[in-house]
């Protein structure tokens, strides 16, 4: 076998081996592309997880209903697949200091402003939604019991108690405030439930009385906990 001969069966050879690895390189991308589409075919089946938002106020009645009777205590099942936002601001208003800060309107009176700067302190320095919710549930049913419902959520009040007294509790319950005020449709009623940033009016009504039947519904019905729950 001659020098060039070698050199063409090397070359071939060459390539052979490029065809081969290309070929397997496209096999390896079908794949992997066919894995991301199981992947994500049975996120959409399991139905992923639910954004529930809840935009309430301190001291009204129909949120303290709503938190105490139905999202505390279906929030065993609820967690596993829901993602909660507790907002507190609902019918209020405000207007910013010409000295700085906030001053604040709220529909039952100003002991329900002091009230939502509580929750909104809790709500920022609670390590998780949990935590959060049961803190918040808590005031609900104890005001002014800010220490104690920390307490009993597992939390330090100190830095709830520093929040509140400054204008770091004001600048919160004013991002509430922007945030339900930008709302549409425009909130008319507390507590406003919204599903994955979609408002419908018939979730909304029915969450008050049935919010588990209703986050599962919107869910699909296919999380874990809705099914282990006879729903």
């Amino acid at each position: 076998m001659d020098l060039f001969q070698f050199q063409f069966i090397g070359a071939e050879h060459k390539t052979k081996n490029s065809y081969a690895i290309a070929k397997m390189f496209k096999l390896l991308v079908i794949a992997a592309l066919l894995c991301v589409s199981i992947i994500t075919a049975a996120e959409l089946r399991n139905g992923g997880r639910t954004n529930l938002d809840v935009y309430y106020e301190s001291l009204c009645p129909d949120s303290r209903n709503f938190l105490t009777n139905q999202l505390a205590p279906q929030w065993k099942t609820l967690s596993s697949f829901v993602n909660l936002r507790l907002i507190p601001f609902g019918k209020a208003s405000f207007s910013q200091n010409p000295s700085g800060g906030w001053s604040f309107n709220c529909q039952h009176g100003p002991a329900e402003c002091t009230g939502n700067i509580l929750h909104a302190c809790g709500i920022k320095y609670s390590k998780d939604q949990t935590q959060a919710l049961s803190y918040a549930s808590c005031l609900m049913r104890a005001p002014t019991s800010g220490a104690q419902c920390a307490e009993l959520a597992g939390m330090d009040f100190t830095p709830i108690d520093s929040c509140t007294k400054t204008i770091e509790g004001q600048n919160l319950v004013q991002a509430h405030g922007a945030e339900t005020l930008a709302l549409q449709p425009t909130l008319t009623f507390v507590p406003w439930v919204i599903y994955d940033k979609v408002f419908e009016d018939g979730k909304q009504w029915k969450s008050l009385s049935s919010l588990r039947t209703v986050a599962c519904d919107h869910n699909g019905f296919n999380a874990p906990s809705c099914l282990s729950n006879g729903l």
